[in-house]
């Protein structure tokens, strides 16, 4: 069998057969080392994603920002710590005890990714099969993975963009999910 009948035969075979190239999201939204935890919030809220590849002035990939980064922060500097389920702050909370949760939040609002960020990303490669690249977020409990071209970062693939491909790829009707 030749390479072109093997790549029709793969093609024909649906998810298996899928790449990360076929499902990663490009151009991917990055941030710099230097840039704030308040920039990235800000950011991510713009957006409406829940992480970003850290890359330095080069543009290589050096580490990666996520929610969890910033709730990890918050929670050293006992910001969360103060607010009830619903997000208040109790009316019975002693005045200092308030004032130290300003302060932290203006802490976390000026610190640099690079001193939160995670510096061991796992990553793929834009030829991973989609079962690896599933397999890959599973064990080690990620949500994304930026995708590398000859060491260059091209893409990134979410939880999400995998389901989307699954569902896609199924022909899954919106309508049917939510019965």
């Amino acid at each position: 069998m030749s390479n072109d009948d093997t790549a029709a035969l793969e093609e024909s075979m649906g998810v298996e057969a899928m790449k990360a190239r076929d499902v990663m999201r490009s151009p991917v939204i990055t941030v710099k080392q230097g840039t704030s935890l308040g920039e990235v919030a800000g950011l991510f809220q713009e957006k409406r994603i829940s992480g970003a590849p850290v890359v330095d002035e080069a543009g290589r990939l050096v580490g990666i920002i996520t929610e969890y980064d910033l709730l990890q922060r918050s929670q050293q500097l006992r910001v969360v710590g103060l607010m009830d389920t619903t997000g208040w702050i109790s009316p019975q909370t002693p005045v200092e005890h308030i004032a130290k949760f300003v302060q932290g939040l203006c802490t976390i609002h000026d610190t640099k990714v690079e001193d939160v960020m995670t510096r061991k990303v796992a990553t793929v490669d834009v030829k991973t099969p989609l079962e690896d690249v599933a397999r890959l977020m599973v064990a080690k409990k990620i949500n994304r993975l930026p995708v590398l071209d000859n060491g260059q970062l091209v893409g990134i693939i979410s939880r999400r963009d995998l389901i989307w491909a699954v569902v896609n790829l199924c022909d899954v009707k919106p309508g049917l999910l939510s019965r």
